[in-house]
This record gives C-alpha cells, sequence and structure tokens, in this order.
C-alpha cells in the first residue's frame, strides 16, 4: 500500500511497524489549558472522554469487547481472517468507506488485544486513507500516532486510547451530519467481530466458550436492527436491514447458548456472506 501523511514525522514507525515490544506500565498524555503536557491514567482519560466528546455515544458494546473475550479464553490471534489493508483502494464511495471504517476499526482492535504492532499501524493507516473524505482525518492524526507511540508497551492503555478514538469517529459523524454513515461504521464493526468469532477456529463448534460468546450477541443484534430500523427511509439503510434478515432469522432460531452445530453454521454462514458484501 502507498504510504500516507499519516506516517510523517514519526521516526519511530519503522520500529513499530517491524519489532514486538514487550508490555507494561503507561500512562497517557494530554494538553492542559496552557498547552503544557500532563499525565493521566487510562481511567482518568476514559471519564474525560465521557464528559467532552460523547454527545452521541456509540450505541453498541464495542468490538474489543469481544475480542478480549476471544483472547481471554485462549483463542490465538489468526492471521489472514482479518480484512486485507490491501482492500483499502477498492472502496470509493462514502457508504463503502463508512463500512469499512467499522470493518477496519474491529481489526484495529483485534490487532491491538493481541500485541499484533504491525497489523495496529496498518489497520490505522487504511482507516485515515478512508477517513479523508468523511472528514476524520483530524481524528487519526500526528497525535494519535503519538499516544500509540507512548504507549504501545501496555495492551490495555493501547486498547483503550484506539476504543475511545472509535467513539470519537462515530461522534464525529454524528454531530457533521453523517449520522446514516455513523450507522454504516457501527454495522461494519459489529459484522467484522461476528466474523472474526466465527472463524477463529477451525471447529468453532467443538468449543464452547467461543459458542457462547456468539449466543451473547443476539443482544446487541436485537438493539442494532432497531438503529437500522429507525434510519431505513435512507434506500441504503433499508437494503441493509433486508440483508440482515437472514442473520436475524438464524439468531430467532436459537434461545440459549446451548446451540446446535446448524444453529451455529447458520449463524456463520449468515454473517459471511453480509460480510463478503461490505468488504467486496
Amino acid at each position: 500500500m502507498k504510504n500516507s501523511k499519516f506516517y510523517s514525522g514519526s521516526g519511530l514507525l519503522l520500529g513499530l511497524m517491524i519489532i514486538a515490544l514487550s508490555f507494561g506500565s503507561c500512562k497517557i498524555s494530554k494538553k492542559d489549558s496552557e498547552g503544557q503536557d500532563i499525565q493521566e491514567s487510562g481511567t482518568d482519560v476514559k471519564d474525560e472522554i465521557s464528559k467532552e466528546v460523547s454527545d452521541f455515544v456509540y450505541p453498541l458494546p464495542q468490538s474489543s469487547e469481544v475480542t478480549e473475550m476471544l483472547n481471554r479464553i485462549g483463542i490465538a490471534y489468526m492471521l489472514g481472517t482479518s480484512n486485507t489493508v490491501e482492500n483499502v483502494n477498492r472502496y470509493f464511495t462514502a457508504k463503502s468507506k463508512a463500512y469499512n471504517i467499522g470493518v477496519y476499526g474491529t481489526d484495529l482492535s483485534y490487532a491491538s488485544t493481541y500485541q499484533m504492532t504491525q497489523e495496529t499501524m496498518l489497520y490505522l493507516e487504511a482507516i485515515n486513507q478512508l477517513g479523508g473524505d468523511l472528514g476524520i482525518s483530524s481524528i487519526y492524526n500526528e497525535d494519535l500516532l503519538n499516544s500509540i507511540d507512548r504507549n504501545i508497551d501496555d495492551k490495555d492503555s493501547l486498547v483503550e486510547i484506539i476504543t475511545i478514538t472509535i467513539n470519537e469517529t462515530y461522534d464525529f459523524l454524528n454531530k457533521n451530519g453523517k449520522g446514516d454513515l455513523s450507522i454504516l461504521m457501527v454495522v461494519g464493526g459489529w459484522i467484522e467481530a461476528m466474523y472474526l468469532t466465527t472463524n477463529v477456529s477451525a471447529n468453532v463448534y467443538n468449543n464452547p466458550e467461543i459458542v457462547k460468546i456468539i449466543y451473547l450477541q443476539k443482544a446487541s443484534l436485537n438493539k442494532l436492527l432497531d438503529i437500522i430500523e429507525s434510519r431505513k427511509e435512507n434506500p441504503d439503510i433499508q437494503e441493509l436491514l433486508e440483508d440482515f434478515q437472514p442473520i436475524k432469522e438464524a439468531y430467532d432460531a436459537v434461545n440459549s447458548a446451548d446451540m446446535e452445530a446448524e444453529q451455529v453454521q447458520n449463524i456463520a454462514s449468515s454473517v459471511e456472506t453480509l460480510r463478503n458484501k461490505i468488504i467486496f
């Protein structure tokens, strides 16, 4: 992929792309009212964000919560499962860009959760490239790079920075009259999280912990469908509502985490069909 201005000015980026660092403690740097650096813990930053930028709160659990569940139950990172960054040049319309900002946002969370430094930086660049026409390049900027640079040795803080950044992106789109695009972004993130969950093992059904994670997404699906329904006057959103019907029907047949293999497969295949349409 062609390098973008996203990488300019950071002498450490080449090292970040090729060196996997060990993880330790960190703090997140911000500027005070006089422009001086101040140090805050991850918790303090999260509280500040909720007060400062969350006029429009991301409506679903973040994809980082799903990827953290996979990490916690000992599922290894699966190279080649996420959407390849080479696909970024396929997305020309605002619709496809919004979808795949969500997709790559989930891939970004997945990579950072598993301490995949090179992949983390590549997905940040992909999102920055897609965001130019949508106006979000101001979020994926040198300050964000510097924050990641300072906190690359602490997984929890890195995931939190990325979570906050995705929240800011959703908030920005809504504040700037692009609410429909923000919904497409949320959809892309949800679909990719579901795709990763149903493809991180060659035999998902035989792992009851993964099956449980899949089942737990039924509640977020219902909430997502309510959000999509509220915007269905937009033809793209109406089409999306129809595209979700196979996933809804697959989940409607499920009443507990004790799913049959066929039920798991129905969910997985319906998710993959929509995901393929989104990423081309």
